[in-house]
C-alpha cells in the first residue's frame, strides 16, 4: 500500500484512486479516503488543495475549447522535449488520457500554482464581507456586545447565541431556503436546533463551521492570528471560507469536511491557513465560558438550585414564585438544546408556563406539593 502521509497536493492530484474518490466518489474509495482523512488530520489543507486542482482540470476540460487544450498540450509538450521526456500519443477520450504522465505532471504543476495563485488573489473573508455576501439573500440583523457580560440571542428557529463580550454578530429575521446562515466576529457559544434539512453555517472570518443541530463555541476575534472551534456535543464541520468545495457543502445534508467531537478543538492557523485539530484537557474545558463547561444533568435537583444554573450559565433573568416552586425538585439530562427548549422541558415537568420578554423569561405554575 502506498504511503501517502508524504504527499504534496500535485501529487494526489495525480493519484488515480484519489481522483476517482473526487470525481467520482465510488464507495471503495470513499471508504479508503475518508478513513485515511481521519487518521491524518494535518493532511486536511493538502487535500483540499488537490481537490482544487482537480476540479481545476476538470473545468479546463469543459470550459476551453478543443484547439485551446491543443495548443496547451504543444506548449507542454515543448518544454517536455526540451527536458529530453520521451514523446509519446495523445488521445481524444478524456483530458488526463490528452497528455503524458510527465507532460501531466507538469501542467498539474502549472494549474496547481495558478489555482492557488486565484485563491489568493480573493478578497481575505471577514465579517463585514461575509455579511455582505449573504445579506442578498434576506434582511439581516446585527448584534453587537459592547457590555462587559455575555448577551444571550434567540434566532428564529429557537436557536440559543451567547454572544460574549466585545463581539457582533448578523442573523436574518428569519431563515429561509435549504440553509441557516450566521455571521460572526468575536467569541459566542452555540446551541443549534436540530433540523437536517436545514443545516447550520457560521461564518468567522476565514473559517466556515457547518452544523446540523449540536453546540459548540467560536472564538474568531480580526485581531488574533487564530480562529478556535471548541465542541461540547456532537459533531461539527469545519473547512475555510476559500475552500473549492463551499458551493456543495451549501447544498449538501451531510457533514464533510475537519470533523470535531466533543471536547475537541480546531484550531484555524490564519497566516499559514492551515487547521490543527487536538483533544481538550480537563483544565481547558474548565477555562472556556461557563456555558460551554456547565452541564446539565440534574438528579433530584431543586428547580431554584437549577433556575439559578441557567440564569449563570445563559445571563438571563428568570422570573418566577419561589415560595410557590420552592418544594419543586427535577430529574433530567439536558443536552445541546437551546435555552428556549430547555425551558419548555421544564415548564412540562412543573406543569407551567413560560413566556420570553423584554430580555427575560417569566415562568408562572402552580408549584409543588
Amino acid at each position: 500500500m502506498l504511503d501517502y502521509s508524504q504527499y504534496t497536493a500535485n501529487e494526489f492530484a495525480l493519484d488515480a484512486s484519489f481522483r476517482k474518490w473526487v470525481l467520482k466518489n465510488t464507495p471503495t474509495e470513499s471508504i479508503f479516503w475518508e478513513n485515511w482523512l481521519a487518521q491524518h488530520p494535518e493532511k486536511h489543507e493538502t487535500i483540499q488543495q488537490a481537490k482544487a486542482i482537480i476540479v481545476a482540470l476538470r473545468n479546463v476540460q469543459e470550459e476551453i475549447g478543443e484547439e485551446e487544450i491543443a495548443a496547451a498540450i504543444a506548449k507542454i509538450v515543448d518544454v517536455a522535449e526540451q527536458r529530453n521526456i520521451k514523446k509519446v500519443n495523445f488521445w481524444r477520450n478524456s483530458f488526463f488520457q490528452k497528455i503524458s504522465l510527465a507532460a501531466s505532471v507538469l501542467l498539474v504543476t502549472l494549474l496547481s500554482y495558478v489555482v492557488f495563485e486565484k485563491l489568493s488573489e480573493k478578497e481575505t473573508p471577514t465579517y463585514s464581507n461575509s455579511v455582505a455576501k449573504i445579506a442578498q439573500k434576506t434582511k439581516f440583523i446585527e448584534i453587537k456586545n459592547t457590555s462587559s457580560t455575555s448577551q444571550l440571542i434567540t434566532l428564529s428557529d429557537g436557536s440559543s447565541v451567547v454572544l460574549q463580550a466585545d463581539s457582533k454578530l448578523s442573523y436574518p429575521e428569519k431563515f429561509t431556503g435549504n440553509t441557516r446562515e450566521v455571521v460572526l466576529s468575536g467569541e459566542a457559544f452555540f446551541e443549534i436546533a436540530k433540523n437536517p434539512n436545514q443545516p447550520f453555517f457560521v461564518y468567522a472570518n476565514e473559517v466556515v463551521a457547518k452544523v446540523l443541530g449540536t453546540s459548540f463555541t467560536i472564538k474568531a476575534f480580526e485581531d488574533e492570528k487564530q480562529v478556535q472551534v471548541f465542541v461540547k456535543t456532537g459533531k461539527v464541520s469545519v473547512f475555510s471560507q476559500k475552500n473549492v468545495t463551499l458551493k456543495e457543502q451549501q447544498v449538501s445534508k451531510v457533514l464533510t469536511g475537519l470533523l470535531v467531537l466533543p471536547n475537541q478543538q480546531a484550531t484555524f492557523i490564519r497566516p499559514k491557513w492551515q487547521f490543527k485539530r487536538a483533544e481538550l484537557t480537563a483544565p481547558q474545558i474548565i477555562a472556556l465560558p461557563v456555558i460551554q463547561s456547565q452541564s446539565f444533568i440534574f438528579k433530584n435537583k431543586s428547580v431554584l438550585e437549577v433556575f439559578d444554573i441557567l440564569e449563570n450559565a445563559y445571563g438571563i433573568k428568570i422570573e418566577y414564585d419561589k415560595t410557590l416552586m420552592a418544594s419543586c425538585e427535577l430529574t433530567a439530562e439536558l443536552g445541546d438544546e437551546p435555552l428556549a427548549e430547555k425551558i419548555k422541558l421544564i415548564c412540562e415537568v412543573l406543569e407551567a408556563k413560560y413566556e420570553m420578554k423584554d430580555g427575560k423569561i417569566v415562568i408562572e405554575g402552580k408549584g409543588c406539593n
